[in-house]
């Protein structure tokens, strides 16, 4: 099916998402003698809030009770306003008319009370024009019989209602987030899209769920190309931050909040071309997309995010140099915060340069990674070992990466001792359920732990020199070293990439080391060598290379002395001038819809001249095709290509020898999974040629 063809016969898809919400109302709903209550629904704008409420009234309408739906927008003005709608929805549901000699609120009292009711009112940013009235007229008179009130907006019931003696038990409050990956999934799934489609849609729209209906109902019906939609994305997120910012001057501030893991009113108004006021900093707090906390305001993880692309495709430059100089402000307060913070600012750091972190690595994928996702890793759990096994197993029979000074064999039992002995050398990468995703072992080094590591791997001691010789005699409690020996993910299921959790993986012993510990990671991996000098580890010189292979390489990641700014600068050492952090020019990367072009015309040299991509690169079509072809006939891969993705390539343009279906049959793949891995060759490919392009010129 050609998702770029209209097609309104697709099944449309449904509903995600909300089972606890929902869940509390029908044990509402199906109880008997409920006490009256009041859900408040929050969250940003496009969350789902009137989603959930519509699905909030059908359910109760399943149950017969009465249910009325109000816009908070036209009838929070008066209690007047507010009776009179109740009076108009109550008549034209139900045919509930007052007669003429009856008050209007004893009218309305008496039909909220005579049977289970629920009253649902969307938009309630302006119910405090009436919540006094409210809480001292109407609801103490509803406050004995079975009656719900719904209502949702984008920063919650004000104060009062949550401390109100009648309704402060009564009162629960639902803050939506986004949906999880398994939701994502769940959601497409329904689209009829075709599994490519449904993959690139899960991993663009980051669980936001206006994007995602918005996203799947363009891919279905209005057959327009989805890369060019891509980039409408931030600005669909962005036009809603805009109905709340009241003022250019906001959204400036809000733009420049996107840049900062937190920021108070100082910190804001160095850089901000109109300073804030006192009220304006309270009032930017009241925004749906803002928490304030211990460092100040916080921006929503997506807004922020949606926001820095907008702010990146509008005004790159600046972007640029605003960037840079957060960046300053963010090295010289990381000292002086607590370890809380300092994680948030590392975090946060690597959120702002992750298009320069490795995004199409064999091991590793950041472009996807989510702080929520990242928030569920957790210490290590005895009912985890038979997950984590099996990752293991999968992992050593695909010849992925595991420490090579491991005894042959020893893999499994070396997780065993660790799991039954040092448990706090794992760490564990989970779903919403709980359940294990992907995990990375190794030993903190101390006298009790190099017992372990001369049985399982006795050339690390040799290896290691220094980091060895001082953890002797070395209690638990003083180790401030680990050696990473261990790493799988979950292959099976269906939600992540493995390079996705590979990326989390590595995200949080980033950020983990950075709270002034070391790690260390020997390898002899290729692949891995080229990732962890991306990510700001340096090699070690070694003592020996006594049995172990010659192009062993020992990797270290020190934070007990080197400074949170000296490791920026080594991370971002390619892409950032320093001291001042300016950026460098990048090389132009072509998409992957342009290297599947330029290599479906290889051999013409017509139509590789006319490419305009190449054209703006001021490259050459002859040019272009000697790189591509020393590329993918290369003995080594140029880095992030892998030796997958360049045989791929290699075997579909150069050679032709199998039609695609046939290749994916001489890989072992399935047609989609060999599509997948296509499309990652072309996005992989285009990287490489850049840097072969940039070093020629």
């Amino acid at each position: 099916m050609n998702p770029q063809s209209e097609n309104k016969n697709l099944p449309a898809p449904h509903i995600v998402g909300f089972a606890q919400e929902l869940k509390k109302l029908t044990e509402w709903l199906a109880s008997f003698n409920v006490e009256s209550q009041i859900f408040s629904i929050t969250g940003i704008g496009g969350i789902g809030k009137t989603t959930l409420l519509t699905e909030m009234a059908a359910e109760a309408r399943r149950y017969s009770a009465v249910t009325l739906w109000l816009d908070g927008e036209i009838c929070l003005q008066t209690p007047g306003a507010f009776l009179s709608h109740l009076e108009m929805s109550l008549e034209t549901e139900y045919g509930r008319t007052r007669t003429a000699d009856t008050p209007l609120l004893a009218h309305v009292v008496a039909e909220l009370t005579h049977q289970r009711t629920v009253v649902v009112i969307d938009n309630c940013e302006k119910i405090d024009r009436i919540d006094n009235w409210l809480l001292s007229r109407l609801l103490p008179l509803v406050a004995a019989s079975e009656f719900l009130l719904v209502v949702a907006s984008r920063t919650g019931l004000p104060v009062q209602w949550n401390t109100n003696p009648l309704w402060v038990n009564r009162v629960h409050s639902f803050s939506l987030e986004l949906l999880t990956r398994q939701e994502v999934h769940e959601y497409v799934q329904s689209s009829g899209l075709p599994l490519q489609v449904q993959q690139d849609i899960v991993e663009k729209t980051d669980g936001h769920p206006l994007l995602l209906a918005l996203t799947v109902d363009m891919l279905r019906r209005q057959g327009r190309d989805r890369e060019e939609y891509e980039h409408q994305l931030p600005r669909i997120l962005s036009a809603e931050i805009l109905k709340e910012a009241t003022s250019p001057y906001m959204y400036e501030a809000l733009q420049l909040l996107s840049l900062f893991p937190a920021a108070d009113q100082s910190m804001l108004n160095q850089l901000l071309h109109h300073p804030l006021s006192v009220l304006d900093y309270v009032a930017l707090s009241t925004l749906s997309c803002v928490r304030s906390g211990v460092g100040g305001l916080t921006l929503h993880q997506l807004v922020s995010r949606m926001l820095r692309e907008d702010y990146e495709r509008r005004d790159p430059g600046h972007y640029q140099m605003m960037r840079s100089r957060v960046l300053e402000l963010l090295t010289e307060r990381y000292p002086s915060v607590n370890r809380l913070l300092q994680m948030q600012i590392a975090t946060h750091t690597l959120e702002l340069y992750r298009e320069q972190l490795p995004s199409t690595h064999a091991y590793t994928d950041f472009s996807t990674v989510r702080q929520r996702e990242v928030e569920q890793q957790m210490s290590f759990e005895p009912e985890d070992l038979p997950y984590l096994q099996r990752f293991l197993n999968a992992s050593l029979a695909r010849s992925d990466w595991q420490s090579e000074l491991i005894e042959s064999g020893q893999h499994s039992a070396l997780l065993d001792d660790i799991a039954n002995h040092v448990p706090e050398g794992i760490r564990v990468i989970r779903n919403a359920d709980k359940l294990p995703l992907a995990f990375c072992a190794g030993l903190w080094l101390h006298d009790k732990t190099l017992s372990i590591l001369e049985k399982y791997a006795p050339n690390d001691l040799k290896m290691l020199g220094e980091a060895a010789n001082s953890a002797r005699g070395l209690p638990p409690e003083a180790a401030d070293t680990i050696c990473i020996l261990l790493a799988a993910v979950d292959v099976e299921q269906s939600y992540y990439r493995p390079e996705e959790l590979g990326g989390m993986l590595f995200q949080f012993w980033l950020i983990d080391a950075m709270n002034g510990l070391r790690a260390i990671i020997p390898t002899a991996d290729r692949q891995l060598n080229t990732l962890l000098s991306h990510l700001g580890f340096e090699e070690r010189m070694m003592p020996t290379k006594q049995n172990a292979k010659e192009d062993m390489q020992i990797w270290e990641l020190d934070f007990r002395q080197a400074t949170f700014g000296v490791w920026v600068q080594r991370i971002l050492r390619q892409n950032i001038q320093t001291p001042g952090f300016i950026a460098q020019e990048k090389p132009r990367v072509l998409s992957w819809d342009e290297v599947r072009q330029m290599l479906q015309h290889i051999h013409d040299d017509t139509v590789l001249e006319g490419m305009a991509p190449l054209q703006a690169m001021g490259c050459e079509g002859v040019i272009a095709r000697e790189l591509v072809m020393n590329i993918l006939h290369a003995d080594q891969p140029t880095y992030p290509l892998t030796e997958l993705g360049q045989r791929i390539l290699r075997e579909s343009y150069l050679h032709s020898n199998y039609r695609k279906t046939e290749l994916a049959e001489v890989l072992h793949m399935s047609r989609a999974t060999f599509y997948r891995h296509l499309r990652q060759a072309f996005q992989q490919l285009g990287h490489a040629f850049a840097q072969r392009w940039m070093a020629l010129k």
